[in-house]
């Protein structure tokens, strides 16, 4: 007789796969996946597959067309729980968002640690802030902006670029990398028609890498709708750039960070030209309290400050889980905002035509003077 599903099984499940997916050693599994798999044969009795391959292989179907229970709170069942091998955009989202078993631990998860260096540089430079919030503020910027527009460099270029850092260890900074020789196996790739195996870079997606003989980005469906594909990537000398953005950086800061970066040279080369309106646009402002700040003068007397969080989720549900529980008020003066934005990309409205309105639903009742919007429609709002 099948037993109902434990409701803290996913949450082990998905702590176990990222130990997997991580660990070089296989065998045995990590104990949070083992108790996971345990609860599900139980739930699935004749239904669960027989052999380990044919469950990863089920781990890369929708959760919906298979899994036992009941529907999972901010989790979208359309996707899965895997893809290419690697965790699933959302699994990554869960494991970093939602409250956890209290026995669970993250410490060999490597996205988690990986992410936890470039936590450990905004921390630092928010405490220069109390004392210098602009020199503070000018280091932090270009390092964020330095790693998403760098996913590729060398111990000298960053010598060369951070020598003169007053409050960030530029030991820190080169923390956020690793050796390319040490990926070697999955960054070299010998594209039809080129005669030297090379690394490969896509101005969207930045390192790709080699899976089943073939190149893709780490996170492929960031990158659907806004991938230039193959006429558009760089092929790289390997002697040149010895180092490559550790991949939680490349993950949680480079990917999303290529779209607050787009939306804040459109806004600051094409936007300002044609909206006089538009005064000043600020990057990161407060040492990233929020992505962007704009600042509107309609007349003389009157003066509009915007606040504008950029975030790009694959699931509309966790989106608005984050929308709901966000602080958005600032004791600093030159925080103060009079609307505030969350702009996702609008590809994402290409995987799911309802994204919007799912983000709005979890989101709860918000402010009339905070609103969640695509960046197309955000765009069509700065230039009316």
């Amino acid at each position: 007789m099948a037993r109902p599903l434990p409701e803290k099984v996913f949450p082990y499940l998905a702590i176990g796969l990222a130990k997997y997916v991580e660990s070089k050693q296989k065998y045995p599994y990590p104990d949070e996946l083992f108790y996971a798999l345990n609860q599900l044969s139980l739930a699935m009795l004749g239904t669960y597959p027989g052999t380990i391959a044919d469950l990863f292989e089920l781990f890369e179907k929708p959760l919906e067309q298979w899994w036992p229970g009941a529907p999972l709170t901010g989790i979208d069942p359309r996707f899965e729980l895997l893809y290419n091998n690697e965790l699933d955009e959302q699994v990554v989202e869960f494991l970093l968002e939602y409250q956890l078993p209290e026995k669970a631990t993250l410490r060999d998860v490597q996205i988690i640690i990986d992410n936890q260096l470039m936590l450990n540089i905004l921390n630092t430079a928010r405490s220069a802030y109390a004392t210098d919030p602009v020199g503070a503020s000018e280091e932090y910027v270009a390092i964020r902006q330095y790693v998403i527009t760098h996913p590729w460099t060398s111990s000298e270029q960053l010598r060369r670029q951070f020598r003169s850092l007053r409050h960030i260890k530029i030991q820190d900074v080169g923390a956020l990398y690793q050796e390319s020789r040490s990926l070697q196996s999955t960054l070299l790739y010998q594209r039809p028609g080129i005669s030297e195996v090379c690394y490969w870079n896509c101005p969207t997606c930045g390192p790709l890498y080699q899976r089943h003989n073939r190149l893709g980005s780490l996170k492929p469906n960031a990158c659907l709708g806004r991938c230039p594909g193959p006429q558009g990537w760089q092929n790289l000398d390997p002697m040149n750039y010895p180092l490559v953005l550790r991949r939680g950086i490349h993950l949680r800061t480079m990917i999303p960070g290529t779209a607050e970066m787009q939306l804040y040279q459109w806004l600051t080369q094409g936007a300002q030209s044609i909206t006089p309106a538009l005064q000043q646009v600020i990057l990161w402002p407060g040492v990233d309290c929020y992505d962007l700040q704009l600042r509107f003068r309609h007349s003389a007397q009157t003066e509009e400050t915007w606040a504008i969080d950029v975030k790009d989720y694959k699931d509309p549900f966790a989106l608005g889980k984050h929308i709901a529980q966000d602080k958005r008020y600032f004791n600093e003066k030159v925080l103060e905002w009079q609307r505030w934005y969350y702009v996702y990309p609008s590809y994402r409205e290409y995987q799911r035509s309802d994204y919007r309105a799912c983000a709005l639903r979890v989101a709860g009742q918000l402010p009339s003077n905070v609103d969640i919007l695509s960046e197309k429609q955000f765009k069509a709002m700065v230039t009316a």
